[in-house]
């Protein structure tokens, strides 16, 4: 068994062509005698990965990873996983973190509610530098919270405990399921899924649609570069990774 870790949105789907074609893909893949595990880690929440699964042809996952790396989801159990929750609590507060941005940062806008949960603040925030970034991390620092910044698409800034990101979300649920780092393979289009391709032992897909960001925090750790955009990209790199497929 292998554990495939995927990003969403313009990784496996960019329209109804592509979910369709990873969706035929896989469920051939899911007959074979591989029988993977499929993951689906995005930046979006969890309810609305299950209604982008019910209205697109996406294939039902195993786990959905949602919040950029907040919230953890049994599918075939329909159960959120809140155990993971208990982990993230230490040294956060939503509310501090809130406060301390609004207070810290000029033009920037805060997401709607639906895209806030009680492990992610999030905002809208456009080309910022390195230097805007720290700045806030030493706020938040100076303020006794634990935190990480994840930064996407030049304008897409998400907080979260420091615990909590892609990554470590999967590292949390395959030690759960007892699979091994060196069955795990990820894929993703942008800066805030960098962090899964850190796991020591996995293997990593960059789609050729990649934004620069997640081309440079992966350029020491040996991806799969795909010639190919999107699902046709993971498709490829799925193929390169796993002889037997």
């Amino acid at each position: 068994m292998f554990l495939f870790s995927t990003d969403i949105d313009g990784t496996i789907y960019n329209g109804p062509e592509t979910a369709l074609r990873f969706a035929d893909f896989w469920s051939e893949l899911k007959n074979g005698p591989e029988a993977p595990l499929l993951v689906y880690n995005s930046g979006r929440s969890v309810d609305d990965v299950r209604q982008l699964i019910t209205s697109k042809e996406l294939p039902d996952p195993d786990f959905i990873i949602g919040g950029v790396g907040t919230e953890i989801f049994d599918f075939p159990s329909s159960r959120r996983m809140d155990e993971w929750g208990d982990d993230l609590q230490d040294a956060w507060s939503f509310d501090d973190v809130d406060q301390i941005v609004q207070s810290n940062a000029d033009d920037i806008e805060r997401q709607p509610e639906e895209c806030q949960n009680p492990f992610k603040c999030s905002w809208y925030w456009n080309d910022k530098e390195q230097a805007d970034l720290d700045a806030i991390s030493r706020s938040l620092e100076a303020a006794g919270l634990q935190t990480q910044i994840v930064y996407s698409s030049a304008r897409d800034l998400d907080i979260l405990p420091a615990k909590a990101n892609k990554g470590n979300a999967v590292v949390w649920l395959a030690s759960r399921l007892g699979v091994l780092h060196n069955r795990i393979i990820v894929a993703g289009d942008s800066g805030n899924d960098s962090s899964m391709f850190s796991l020591e032992g996995g293997r990593g897909i960059v789609v050729a649609n990649a934004e620069e960001s997640l081309f440079a925090a992966t350029e020491q750790l040996n991806p799969h570069h795909a010639t190919l955009t999107c699902a046709d990209g993971v498709i490829e790199g799925l193929r390169a990774l796993v002889p037997t497929l």
